[in-house]
């Protein structure tokens, strides 16, 4: 362990490289887990509670310091989201990459990132926990106390002054922060306040101020001028503020039915961020109870070196950026996802029917993407037009109502989400996904059923009737062993290929929830209605009905199109690369595998027919199972949802399945 003696002899100068040491003392060595730096933090409080001239040593190191540089942009900015838009952010920090920053020696902002500089910091110090770090704020703050109390005009006192007025500087930068947020158009565009009710933020605003304002009217209160917080005001604060954050949930649900974009996601997300650090800082402010501030001091420490790790990093501003837009996406995907669960019989059966006439397209798709290959055009071309047999497929599949089954899980994973968020504790939300669970299940077997014993005979049908009318196969001979092949488990890479179209299938549910998203917060059918040509040419009540199509559509058409094209081109990539990339989809490998048995006149080994059909089988394991999982993860990850983790999970489906065994195969009666 440390030493940490040489403190009671370092000068109190105002020079901050004793903070820096004693941190680099206490963070993990090459080669030691985050544990070996929370042991030595224990030394330390250890330390600092059986030697009192330690205490007063740290003590006073530490008051002379704090007067020295500006603590109100730390304060008021670190952890909170940027006002600044990606683009510009990513640019800026990129350039800090290559030619870093000089830090200002006047702002602790700066001197934070000095004294916890490595990215692995925020790990110790989270772990390290906030009753720790209160143990070592509480030793040092009572030290302070004392010499407060023993000298009224000393460093102590100065500085505790000092660090008062930047609280109460930082309070005032928020404020005004949150009344300019509160009027922004993007929160105004859900939330106009009533003209007799007026603004919470504009409120807050007026209220801070009026706390904030010296007697004598200055603007920028100096150390001779530290107001001290009236209770009955800041209980006012707090409500106001109460009233604030409700604003800005009440603008995130409406969202979900109006539409978001990034800037109000990030709007809000600024907002709420703002809210809790202005009632932290009140805390700290109107605090008698030792325990209470100590414990919100060590809150705020954390809060402040995690912000700090994540203020210059290019990968952090790009993970949270992503889960920003999968949040805009998954909010609509999971109103999309309610139709892809069934309930009730009917709504069951109602499924299979729509996805056994996804199998008569799809088995007609098979036929068509077996002609065009058979025209060996160059690569691109096949790709493209491959593309848009896919692509045209499947906008056919929508426009008739049918079903896919592979495309549900991206909408399905996002309603699961949505349920968990919506409870109101942890054992509800599993409650709530064991029994979605369930649903999304028998829906998945009875599509995927639907599919491909339909699909099957289809092709079967097409292949026997081309042989009657023309004396030739659809799929000769070394086509269709080629085709049986494909969907051989261990013989062919067919797994793998059902994984990348698993992806597919996920990044086209993302899709098709962004264009949803767009087109209500868009306004798009609104605006349709308005275009003078359009009206001239359907007239009013044609319009009318185009534009709900759109409002209701257009991410689904959005979604087939891009997915189409993303399974016609992979292979075309896949050349350029020299990988061997390419899709298997379950219910087109259904009727390729039609196609080759017809092929061979059905002079095919019993044994391999079975291994094919367990290929088929796995084949729709896999494109459901990666496409699910992916989408579950983003869904849940974009709202910060962690309750599928662990064993109770699976205990809660198993609970599930103890109570109700046939609810995943068969809706109740």
């Amino acid at each position: 362990m440390p030493d940490f003696s040489h403190l009671r002899t370092r000068a109190a100068d105002g020079d901050p490289a004793w903070l820096i040491e004693l941190v680099a003392d206490l963070r993990p060595r090459a080669g030691e887990s985050a544990d070996a730096a929370v042991a030595r933090l224990d030394a330390l409080c250890a330390a600092l509670a059986d030697d009192e001239a330690l205490a007063q040593a740290v003590a006073r190191l530490l008051c002379a310091t704090i007067p020295g540089r500006t603590q109100r942009h730390l304060l008021s900015e670190t952890g909170i989201e940027s006002g600044q838009g990606f683009l510009s952010e990513l640019f800026r920090r990129a350039c800090l990459r290559v030619l870093p920053e000089a830090p200002n020696r006047t702002h602790w902002i700066d001197l934070l990132g000095e004294v916890f500089s490595r990215r692995d910091d925020r790990d110790w110090v989270a772990l390290a926990g906030t009753e720790r770090w209160a143990t070592l704020i509480g030793a040092i703050w009572r030290q302070i106390d004392l010499q407060c109390a023993h000298e009224p005009d000393g460093p102590c006192a100065r500085a505790a002054l000092v660090f008062r007025v930047e609280l109460l500087d930082a309070l005032r930068m928020l404020t005004h922060r949150l009344a300019a947020l509160g009027v922004d158009p993007e929160l105004l565009r859900y939330n106009a306040p009533a003209p007799q009710q007026g603004s919470p933020f504009l409120a807050q605003a007026e209220e801070m101020l009026r706390c904030l304002t010296p007697a004598d009217g200055t603007d920028v209160p100096g150390p001779e001028h530290a107001p001290p917080l009236d209770e009955d005001a800041a209980r006012h604060l707090a409500v106001l503020l109460d009233q604030c954050d409700d604003v800005l949930l009440r603008t995130r649900r409406r969202a979900r039915q109006q539409g978001a974009s990034i800037a109000l996601t990030r709007l809000v997300l600024r907002g709420r961020a703002t809210i809790r650090r202005m009632s932290t800082l009140m805390r700290l402010l109107r605090s008698d109870d030792d325990t209470q501030r100590t414990v919100t001091a060590a809150q705020l420490l954390i809060d402040l070196v995690k912000g700090e790790s994540r203020r210059h990093g290019v990968r952090e501003l790009i993970l949270r950026s992503t889960d920003l837009l999968a949040l805009q996406v998954t909010e609509n995907a999971s109103r999309t996802g309610e139709h892809y669960i069934t309930s009730t019989r009917s709504e069951y059966w109602a499924m299979a029917r729509s996805a056994g006439g996804a199998g008569i397209i799809v088995g007609a798709m098979a036929l068509i993407k077996i002609w065009l290959a058979s025209l060996h055009l160059p690569a691109f071309w096949e790709a493209f037009l491959f593309g848009v047999n896919y692509a045209a497929g499947f906008v056919v599949v929508h426009l008739l109502h049918f079903t896919i089954a592979t495309k549900q899980p991206a909408m399905t994973a996002a309603r699961i989400a949505a349920a968990a968020e919506d409870a109101s504790g942890r054992q509800q939300a599993l409650d709530r996904i064991a029994a979605l669970t369930a649903q999304i299940s028998r829906t998945q077997i009875i599509a995927i059923l639907g599919n491909v014993a339909v699909a099957f005979p289809v092709a079967l049908a097409i292949a026997l009737g081309w042989h009657a009318l023309t004396g030739a196969h659809v799929a000769g001979p070394a086509k269709a062993a080629h085709l049986l092949g494909d969907s051989h488990p261990w013989q062919s890479l067919a797994l793998f290929h059902a994984a990348i179209a698993g992806v597919c299938l996920y990044l086209a549910g993302l899709i098709s929830g962004y264009y949803d998203n767009r087109c209500v917060y868009g306004r798009v059918p609104e605006r349709l209605r308005r275009v003078g040509w359009l009206q001239r040419l359907l007239g009013a009540p044609r319009l009318d009905r185009l534009a709900d199509y759109v409002e209701n559509n257009l991410g689904a058409l959005a979604g087939n199109v891009a997915f189409g094209f993303m399974l016609g081109f992979v292979g075309f990539f896949g050349s350029i690369l020299g990988l061997p990339l390419d899709i298997r989809h379950v219910t087109f490998s259904s009727a390729n595998v039609a196609y080759g048995l017809a092929g061979l006149d059905f002079s095919v080994a019993a044994g391999t027919v079975l291994v094919t059909v367990i290929g088929v089988a796995l084949v729709g394991l896999v494109n459901l199972g990666v496409s699910f999982s992916l989408a579950l993860y983003t869904a849940m990850k974009a709202r910060g949802l962690r309750v599928l983790g662990g064993r109770d999970f699976v205990d809660a489906l198993r609970s599930q399945w103890r109570a109700q065994p046939f609810s995943f195969l068969l809706p109740p009666r």
